[in-house]
């Protein structure tokens, strides 16, 4: 893998356009184009990115492309559309980054591998900051002689990778994480609300429960904005609700009592908080 060959990025978001960021800070060049909004393909264009007609001249114009989208539908829509599958050729590799259903992942996998087209199932965790500072964390899943290939275009982006599987485990693991981070989110929020009450100053309930055994990334990470009740968007309440809805959807008939619970809540706060930062959450319990 070297830095001439050219990746084109599909999916500047919150997410993505931080990540694209890094990988032009780290010498690759990248080819994008507008889907919706022109201002990440103008900011991504100042620091040396080449804007393409569309996403079809994109694919045609690129050696690798990565994508990282909302939903399991604009997977689909975007690439098993007609402008994406005809540009594809056997020398070609998808790092596919969304965090999707394991389902899905698998239809673009068997299309794609049917075209000779390589793929990495290869979704990240760290959220928005994680993806501004280039310390996300990659779960690969795929052949593992392609994820070393990809590996140093993916360590311009994330700070550890992970091998986790074959198409479909990294999608699976991401459902996993998210379940456990929809879950401690909520957990956090309520312990906030507790410590309120009883007049535990937020400083000392960060160092003392940090380091004891309810320590949890959500604590550490997301206490200061719960207790300024700040819910400015960072990673949308309504792609949490989505991820826990795979979660669910992945355990089929098994049951997942507390994981149907979280996703009672996250419906209910989406119908009024949903393009907020899932952190919101917390306004059902905090005052």
């Amino acid at each position: 893998m070297n830095r001439r060959q050219r990746i084109g990025f599909i999916g500047l978001g919150a997410m993505g356009l931080p990540m694209a960021k890094n990988l032009i800070k780290n010498g690759y060049i990248l080819n994008v184009s507008t889907y919706r909004n022109r201002t990440p393909v103008d900011e991504l264009k100042e620091l040396g990115a080449v804007e393409q007609n569309s996403v079809s001249e994109l694919v045609s114009e690129s050696d690798i492309v990565i994508s990282i989208l909302p939903t399991d539908r604009e997977m689909e829509s975007v690439l098993l559309s007609g402008e994406v599958l005809d540009q594809l050729t056997s020398e070609k590799i998808l790092i596919e980054m969304t965090s999707g259903s394991p389902a899905m992942m698998k239809k673009v996998n068997e299309i794609y591998k049917g075209m000779g087209v390589r793929v990495l199932d290869a979704p990240v965790s760290g959220g928005t900051a994680g993806a501004e500072k280039g310390t996300l964390t990659v779960m690969a899943g795929g052949d593992a002689k392609l994820v070393e290939e990809c590996k140093p275009i993916m360590e311009a982006m994330a700070e550890k990778i992970y091998v986790v599987g074959q198409i479909g485990a990294g999608k699976a693991i991401k459902a996993i994480n998210q379940l456990l981070a929809s879950i401690h989110m909520i957990a956090s929020a309520e312990a906030l609300a507790l410590a309120e009450k009883l007049e535990i100053e937020t400083d000392i309930l960060k160092k003392v429960v940090g380091n004891s055994s309810g320590a949890s990334w959500m604590l550490e990470n997301k206490i200061d904005s719960l207790v300024e009740r700040n819910f400015n968007p960072g990673f949308k309440l309504n792609l949490m609700k989505k991820d826990v809805q795979i979660a669910v959807d992945e355990a089929g008939n098994d049951k997942l009592p507390l994981a149907s619970y979280v996703l009672d809540l996250y419906k209910e706060v989406a119908n009024q908080d949903g393009e907020r930062d899932f952190s919101a959450i917390g306004k059902k319990v905090l005052v």
